[in-house]
C-alpha cells in the first residue's frame, strides 16, 4: 500500500513540473509554465525565474501543449470562431429572381462549412419562363460553386460576421447545360410579282419580290463554362437573405451560335467568354 502511495505521489509531483509548450506560428518553441490564456494574450513563465511573468499575442501562437498531454488549438481570429455562429441558420434555399425573363427557373442550396466558407447548387429548367426567343426551348443546367467570404483588411477584437452567410464572397463556380430548341430555316424559292400583296411569305427590294419559305428543325447543344464570380449577400433576422453577384470565365461548346443565355451566356469558339450576373432571394434554415 505504501508502495502505491508512493507511485502515485510520483507521477503526480511529475505532472506538476513536467513543462508546458507554446507552439508559435513561425514554428519556434516555447519551453514554459502557462499561467493564463485570455481574450488577446497568453501569459506564461519559465521554471527558473517563476516570478517573471511573460505575455505573447495570441495571434502569434499556432497551440499550446500543456505538460499534462492536453493541447489547445489557439482560433486565429473571432471571425474564425464557430461559437460566435452557434445559433445561426447554416443553410440557404434560393431562387433567382429574374430568371423567367430570361426563359428559365433556377433554385439554389447553399450550406455552410465553416466560418468564411460554404458550397452551392443550383439547378435551372430551361422553357420555364418567357420565351423571348421564341425558339421553345427546353433543358436543364447545373452550377457548383465553392464560396469564399471575404475577411477584413484588419481585425478588431472580437470582430466577427454578423451572420454565417452574410457578407461579400468570391467563388469559382462550373456550369454544364443541355438544350434543344428550334432553329429556323430560310429558303429562297425564286422571284415573286412586285406587289407585296401577291405572295404571303415573300419581301421586296428595289420593286422586285423574292419568294421564300421557313421550316423549323430541333438542334441540341451542350456547353460548359469554368467561371469567377463576385457577389455579395445579405441575411436578414436569421430568415431571409438576398444574393447578387457578376461572373466571368471560359465557355466552350457554343459553336458559331450566340444568343442562348439560359443561366449563363457564352460566345462562339473564337472568343471562348462566359458571362453570368443574378438577383436571387430565399430563406435559411437549419442551425
Amino acid at each position: 500500500m505504501k508502495a502505491l502511495t508512493f507511485i502515485l505521489l510520483f507521477f503526480m509531483a511529475l505532472a506538476a513540473t513536467a513543462q508546458d509548450k507554446i507552439f508559435k506560428k513561425n514554428a519556434e518553441i516555447i519551453d514554459c509554465k502557462v499561467t493564463e490564456i485570455g481574450a488577446d494574450e497568453v501569459k506564461y513563465y519559465y521554471a527558473d525565474s517563476p516570478k517573471l511573468i511573460f505575455g505573447i499575442d495570441k495571434a502569434l501562437v499556432d497551440r499550446i501543449e500543456f505538460g499534462t498531454g492536453e493541447i489547445i488549438e489557439v482560433v486565429e481570429s473571432t471571425f474564425r470562431n464557430p461559437e460566435y455562429y452557434a445559433n445561426q441558420s447554416k443553410n440557404a434555399l434560393k431562387v433567382n429572381f429574374l430568371s423567367p425573363l430570361f426563359g428559365t427557373t433556377e433554385f439554389v442550396y447553399e450550406r455552410s462549412l465553416k466560418p468564411g466558407k460554404s458550397w452551392e447548387m443550383a439547378l435551372g429548367i430551361v422553357g420555364l419562363g418567357f420565351d423571348i426567343d421564341d425558339i421553345d426551348p427546353f433543358g436543364l443546367y447545373g452550377k457548383f460553386a465553392w464560396k469564399f467570404m471575404r475577411d477584413p483588411d484588419f481585425y478588431l477584437h472580437r470582430m466577427h460576421y454578423s451572420h454565417i452567410l452574410k457578407g461579400a464572397y468570391f467563388a469559382p463556380e462550373i456550369a454544364l447545360r443541355f438544350i434543344a430548341y428550334d432553329v429556323y430555316n430560310v429558303t429562297y424559292t425564286g422571284y415573286g410579282n412586285y406587289s407585296p400583296y401577291g405572295y404571303s411569305s415573300s419581301y421586296y427590294y428595289g420593286g422586285y419580290g423574292y419568294n421564300y419559305e421557313t421550316t423549323t428543325e430541333r438542334e441540341n447543344r451542350t456547353t460548359l463554362a469554368l467561371m469567377l464570380k463576385f457577389g455579395k449577400q445579405w441575411v436578414f433576422d436569421d430568415s431571409f437573405l438576398i444574393d447578387t453577384y457578376v461572373g466571368v470565365g471560359y465557355g466552350f461548346g457554343a459553336d458559331d451560335y450566340e444568343g442562348l443565355a439560359y443561366g449563363f451566356f457564352v460566345a462562339p469558339d473564337e472568343f471562348p467568354i462566359a458571362l453570368t450576373a443574378g438577383l436571387r432571394i430565399g430563406w435559411v434554415f437549419g442551425k
